[in-house]
């Protein structure tokens, strides 16, 4: 009864979302089988043009950015669906911290057709959160995403062997050295070893880079051959 009475709000959240489902969060069209209606789907930022390294959007024609030729990330590759705006920035708002769980199942969906068919990771794991922020939100958004994927894309996702063991400052309220300092020491391994395996990370939103880079100093060094990045949205600078 008492883990009941902790995720009401969340339960609650969930119902709603299934009650809405035929209905687009964005124009209020009804009868769609998303989330978002086919319209409203076509009218979002998306990432046309972005580096191939770091998804950094690009406003010419080149494969890499700059500062992935001068000094390339831990990663392998990294891909994003959309630019960090608007109304897209407000969505993952609501799925991160408001609950709205079935735009989980749309983001997951859309992340999964990203990945190419030919070339399937060996295993999803998501971006994790300290358990004391776990405890007070009641889910991690991005093991919800990925587990649509898992579902999807026929691979296993790994949800609790990837361990934040400090509970850092929020990330979006620091500078980009800030970032990288906050997070030394955040993330553990706690598996068997990866074992040469090609892994995807999955997250949220990528901005500097610093999250996805300790994670993959960190999966690496278990052992991993190649780990990709694969978030909603890139923010458009640092």
């Amino acid at each position: 009864m008492t883990r009941l009475n902790s995720h009401r709000q969340l339960i609650s959240s969930k119902l709603v979302d299934v009650l809405r489902a035929n209905r687009c969060a964005l124009c209020h069209d009804r009868g769609i089988r998303h989330c978002i209606c086919a319209d409203c789907s076509a009218d979002l930022p998306w990432l046309m043009s972005a580096c191939a390294r770091c998804a950094r959007p690009l406003s010419v024609d080149a494969e890499r950015c700059q500062d992935c030729l001068d000094e390339p990330p831990s990663w392998q590759r990294a891909y994003a669906l959309f630019n960090f705006s608007f109304p897209i920035d407000r969505l993952i708002s609501a799925l991160k911290y408001h609950g709205r769980l079935v735009l989980a199942d749309y983001f997951g969906q859309r992340l999964a057709d990203r990945i190419d068919s030919d070339d399937l990771p060996d295993l999803i794991i998501p971006v994790p959160i300290h358990a004391k922020r776990l405890q007070q939100r009641g889910y991690n958004q991005t093991l919800l995403l990925a587990r649509v994927m898992a579902q999807r894309l026929k691979r296993p996702v790994s949800a609790h062997q990837l361990l934040r063991v400090r509970d850092t400052r929020m990330q979006k309220t620091l500078h980009a050295d800030e970032r990288r300092s906050n997070l030394t020491g955040a993330f553990v391994w706690h598996g068997p070893a990866l074992e040469q395996q090609h892994v995807l990370l999955v997250d949220d939103v990528l901005t500097t880079g610093a999250t996805a880079e300790a994670i993959s100093q960190c999966l690496l060094a278990a052992g991993a051959r190649q780990v990709d990045i694969l978030v909603i949205a890139r923010t458009l600078a640092r």
